[in-house]
């Protein structure tokens, strides 16, 4: 991250981008050492704060990301400011019709593995504690929701055999990124750490609505080979808890501060 007391970039604010109860996103032209270049700034809302977003950790992550060739650099970070500034990735931002076309959910599948090969020190992702905070912030509304949630984590857990690996927890298709030459990336690492690949893989699918044959390519993609009927069980309980934990989030995110 960025060193304590270091003076913030310039920028020129061009369009924005995203406004969520969580952050605000803008295209900028920015000024920073290498001279003047477009970049992504974020700056947080109180959504951020309250859903338990992990700003200390995520420019390491992304810093990881990026040496991969997974998602932007990182051009400038202050947690305690709430700021972050990345790179601008030139490319058509991909949809779940995008996402639909079989040799994009290949290429989708093939990044994803790259992603999970890739080494990450830290941070772990605790989905349990995830829930208890959005369960939370949520309030009694979603309690039998939070239930829910916490017992199809146990059922996906106890079928888990794989180990935990680099994700990025939210791969939908607005995450996407199809650069002008070819190469696929991914943003919004905010989610990002270790955890199970089996909750990346039912995040896609879910998040881009595929039916039953479109999620066999997407693991025989993954895999280099068909999926087993036992891998295939483990894959719809992830999509289960998934969909749940969607929910509760979205539940969270509209939930009025006390």
């Amino acid at each position: 991250m960025t060193a304590p007391g270091s003076p913030l970039p310039q920028w020129r604010l061009l369009e924005p981008l995203a406004a969520t109860p969580v952050s605000r996103t803008w295209k900028v032209m920015a000024k920073v050492a290498a001279g003047e270049q477009f970049a992504v700034l974020r700056i947080d809302e109180p959504g951020a704060r309250r859903l338990g977003l992990d700003r200390h950790a995520e420019p390491g992550v992304l810093r990881s990301a990026a040496a991969a060739g997974l998602g932007p650099p990182v051009l400038h970070a202050d947690a305690d400011r709430g700021l972050l500034l990345t790179g601008w990735l030139p490319g058509q931002v991909w949809t779940a019709a995008d996402l639909n076309d079989p040799g994009n959910l290949e290429r989708a599948a093939a990044l994803l593995r790259r992603l999970h090969a890739t080494p990450l020190p830290a941070p772990v992702v605790d989905l349990g504690d995830a829930i208890a905070r959005y369960a939370a912030v949520a309030g009694p509304p979603c309690a039998d929701l939070a239930l829910r949630a916490h017992r199809q984590l146990a059922r996906s857990l106890s079928a888990e055999t794989e180990p935990l690996c680099f994700c990025h927890n939210d791969p939908t298709p607005g995450n996407f990124i199809a650069l002008q030459g070819g190469d696929l990336r991914l943003i919004d690492w905010e989610y990002a750490g270790l955890c199970y690949r089996g909750f990346d893989l039912a995040g896609l699918a879910v998040g881009a609505g595929l039916a039953t044959d479109q999620v066999r390519r997407l693991l025989t993609a993954y895999r280099g080979r068909p999926p087993t009927p036992v891998e295939c069980d483990r894959h719809r309980s992830w999509e289960v808890l998934c969909r749940t934990v969607g929910r509760l989030w979205q539940a969270a995110l509209g939930a009025r501060p006390d």
